[in-house]
């Protein structure tokens, strides 16, 4: 159960992957530090450990995504068994939980509900035994983006684990924690903030008028409905690292309308920073958001 939750969401954002690339939605794979705050079922006070998270993400559009999650965090207390006569033991705890659900985003904060399964080892006094249980976590977090494929994360979930921690002859009980994690998150393709939005299928097309060229971003192409139709891009250039292709129909920079080359090249002339902004129109029917660096 536990590896074929995670084998479904690792499975879904591979093969998506190139989709994705093409039409703004990406995937994101997160890793990080993470502390897990342990109920104990009144064995102990609350047990504190720390770990680490991973997970990967495939974005269906701006708004949903599928999530797979492995965690692993590892803890060593001591118990006080003086009623059974073997005084202070020291108990060495790993725990691994395998998780996938879908994810809601509301950019830049995303709520998730993930199930999945819990993998429990515990040693002391020179024996060992291990556990597998139910575990789900409902949560979400933010992140902050800090470059074009760069975002740095923070996340707090409720986690509901179901261990026999007291030995086969007990029943199972549920154990109530909590998870807070912080890392970062790398971006594979395109922007998901950017909207998908389809052309309307009543507008007419029409050829390109006024062919030119736009250097600063290396297209050329001519005046088309909606904006700019690129006819070529230059290698090397801001468009080609944009992902725009022949066909494309440029609409905007830095939010600024776009219609010919010259609105181009003072949009970007415009621009002050070492990156802008280029909203363009995919074979002209989804709209994309992606930000480039100056070149």
């Amino acid at each position: 159960m536990r590896l074929g939750a995670l084998t479904l969401a690792l499975g879904l954002a591979v093969i998506c992957s190139p989709v994705f690339a093409q039409d703004a939605p990406r995937v994101e794979v997160f890793g990080g530090y993470s502390y897990l705050n342990i109920d104990t079922n009144g064995l102990t006070s609350r047990q504190s450990a720390n770990g680490w998270e991973a997970s990967v993400s495939g974005n269906f559009n701006r708004w949903f995504a599928v999530e797979g999650s492995v965690a692993g965090y590892y803890k060593t207390y001591s118990v006080d068994l003086d009623p059974l006569g073997l005084g202070i033991v020291d108990v060495d705890v790993h725990d691994y939980s395998y998780l996938a659900g879908p994810r809601i985003n509301f950019r830049p904060i995303f709520v998730h509900a993930l199930i999945g399964g819990d993998h429990l080892t515990g040693s002391a006094l020179g024996f060992s035994a291990s556990q597998d249980s139910f575990a789900a976590a409902f949560g979400g977090g933010v992140e902050w983006k800090v470059a074009p494929q760069w975002a740095i994360r923070g996340s707090g979930d409720y986690v509901l684990t179901r261990h026999n921690i007291f030995g086969s002859a007990f029943q199972s009980f549920t154990q109530n924690n909590f998870r807070a994690s912080v890392g970062v998150v790398y971006l594979i393709g395109g922007s998901a903030g950017g909207p998908r939005i389809p052309r309307q299928h009543h507008e007419k097309s029409v050829d390109c008028v006024g062919k030119s060229e736009a250097p600063l971003l290396g297209v050329e192409g001519c005046i088309a409905n909606g904006g700019f139709r690129v006819t070529s891009v230059r290698d090397g250039s801001p468009a080609r690292a944009a992902g725009i292709k022949a066909g494309d129909v440029i609409t905007a920079i830095d939010g600024r309308a776009i219609r010919d080359s010259r609105e181009i090249e003072l949009a970007i002339g415009a621009n002050n920073s070492g990156s802008f902004k280029i909203s363009y129109m995919i074979q002209g029917q989804w709209l994309t958001e992606r930000e480039v660096t100056k070149r």
